[in-house]
Formats: structure tokens, C-alpha cells, sequence
């Protein structure tokens, strides 16, 4: 079999670079951003909501004020494996066109198997707390202040999040709700025609929701993660993203969660390495990746389920 058509073998940093499940993407690092760490287990100390207290008005002269111990909490993390490997025989690399485009097809199926594993999780972490309320397109807006509220002390920007599938199904609803259909409907399409054309985007409509709803942000996920039947169909959270760019940020402010990832080489989080098998004559491709998903503060987070065509 032709030379050409075999990897070369090792690590593949370039491979592991390379951007994957466009055009939405993922948006779970978002959610619960990502802290290097330099061990596989250990434990974490962060920081939680302290309750608000009356400011005090009849201390006594010479008395020390009366204090509120603001306190952090502790829980553990694991990173554990997630890996995936991809074959492809040397025939098929010559069908696509030469080993440099098989490299790249065989490590973005095998990092996007890893990447899919982790977006779930932190799906699950979201969309898997108790639901607090189920949809309701003509209460939409008192319901949405009610989630606001009970997360307003967290900081952050407040994020709607959801599977692309639910947003849709959210807006056909407003826009076939006799009280909000019309004003909805301005917002998302405008008042001119070249405005309403403009509206069909993606995009441009959920600018249109986040405004109508009162949010910083819409989060639009992979409908194979964040709508998956049985699991988070029907369902969407606002939650308070931490906007603060600090890996660390967990120890001082009380943030919804963080994904702890592994640094094997402590720079880099992904193992890609490709291998060219001459015993089975095929060329493989494998995607490591270690990290553990952690919920810290739940308060943070307001799912509602129902929402059906």
C-alpha cells in the first residue's frame, strides 16, 4: 500500500486545534467555564451566596458592630478519560483527496465524539436541576421576571439557554399568543421589508428574544445535546454566566459552576494524536480529553420544562 496514504505518528497539536459542530458550536464553556488544574483529583474551595441581612441601627457606643460570617464551601472534582478513536483505511484517504484532508477528517470526528461528551454533561448539570416552572408563552414575561429575580444576586450577564429547537418552538408560540404575538412579532421582524427580511435570521431573532425577554444573551445549542427526546426536550434555564474571564474566579465569587480539565502537558488540554497501522492497514486518529463538570451554586440557575409545539 502507498506510503502517501498513512499518517505519521504522535501527538497532532495543529489537529487539536481545529474548530468543530458549526454553526452553533458549543456553548457549554460558557455555562461553566473551564479551570486548569494540575491534578487528575483533589478538592475545591469556592465561594457561595451569603444571605442579606439588616443593616444594624441601634448599636451601643463603644460596642462592636454585629458581624455576618461570609463563609466558602468545599467539594471534590475527578477528572476522569473521555477518549475516542477514528479509523480510516488507506483506500478511503486516497477518495478524499490525500492524507493532509484525512488528518483532518479523522481528528475533528474523533474531537468532536469527546467534545459532544462534554457538552452533554454540562447539559445535564444545567437542564437536569429541577424545573421550577413549565412554559407558559401568554405568562412568558412575568414567569421570566420571577427567574430573574430568584438569580439577580448572582453576578454575571443572564443568559437564556436552550437547544435551538426549544427557541424556535418558543417563538412560534409567542407569535400565535394572542397577547404577545404582535408585540413579539415587531420586535423580531421590525417595521420596514428589508427589516422583516432580516428578521428571518437565526440571529437576528434571538437578539429579538433576548430584548424581549429582558436578558443579556440567548444561548442556542446543538439540538443532539440541548433538546435531546427523554432528556432536555422541552426544556430551558436562564442562568447567570460568570463574565469575569478568571479560571479562578469560583474561590471569590459565587458562580453556577466550572468544568475542571486536566492539563496532561499543563498547557494543553487535549491528547490528539494519530497513528499509522500497518499491521491492520488502516490509520487511526484518537481524541483524549480529562475534566469533571461541577455544579457549585445551583441558585444560580432557573429551568423551566413544557415547551411544546
Amino acid at each position: 500500500m502507498n506510503d502517501a496514504y498513512y499518517t505519521q505518528e504522535g501527538e497532532r497539536p495543529e489537529l487539536a486545534a481545529l474548530e468543530v459542530n458549526m454553526p452553533e458550536g458549543y456553548i457549554g464553556s460558557k455555562i461553566m467555564p473551564i479551570t486548569p488544574v494540575a491534578d487528575k483529583t483533589g478538592y475545591v474551595y469556592y465561594a457561595t451566596l451569603t444571605a442579606d441581612a439588616a443593616a444594624q441601627t441601634s448599636r451601643t457606643a463603644s460596642a462592636a458592630p454585629d458581624a455576618t460570617a461570609v463563609t466558602t464551601s468545599n467539594t471534590t472534582f475527578s477528572c476522569l478519560e473521555r477518549v475516542k478513536r477514528a479509523s480510516i483505511v488507506p483506500d478511503e484517504v486516497k477518495q478524499m483527496g490525500g492524507i493532509d484532508k484525512a488528518d483532518r477528517v479523522g481528528a475533528m470526528w474523533a474531537k468532536r465524539q469527546v467534545m459532544n461528551a462534554l457538552e452533554t454533561s454540562i447539559a445535564a448539570e444545567l437542564l437536569g436541576l429541577s424545573a421550577s416552572k413549565a412554559w407558559d408563552a401568554a405568562k412568558c414575561l412575568k414567569d421570566t421576571q420571577v427567574a430573574l429575580d430568584s438569580i439577580r444576586r448572582y453576578e454575571g450577564r443572564t443568559a437564556l439557554v436552550a437547544g435551538t429547537k426549544t427557541l424556535r418552538i418558543m417563538v412560534q408560540n409567542l407569535l400565535a399568543d394572542d397577547a404577545m404575538g404582535s408585540v413579539f412579532s415587531r420586535v423580531v421582524s421590525g417595521t420596514s421589508p428589508a427589516v422583516a427580511v432580516e428578521g428571518l435570521g437565526l440571529k437576528t431573532w434571538l437578539n429579538g428574544l433576548a430584548m424581549f425577554l429582558g436578558v443579556d444573551e440567548v444561548l442556542a445549542g446543538d439540538d443532539a445535546i440541548w433538546a435531546l427526546a427523554g432528556t432536555n426536550e422541552g426544556k430551558f434555564a436562564y442562568v447567570k454566566l460568570d463574565a469575569s474571564n478568571d479560571q479562578l474566579s469560583h474561590k471569590w465569587m459565587p458562580v453556577f459552576g466550572k468544568t475542571f480539565q486536566f492539563m496532561p502537558d499543563g498547557k494543553n488540554p487535549w491528547v490528539i494524536q494519530s497513528v499509522p497501522d500497518r499491521v491492520n492497514v488502516r490509520n487511526l486518529w484518537d481524541a483524549y480529553l480529562y475534566y469533571d463538570t461541577t455544579a457549585l451554586n445551583t441558585g444560580a440557575a432557573y429551568v423551566f420544562e413544557g415547551v411544546t409545539v
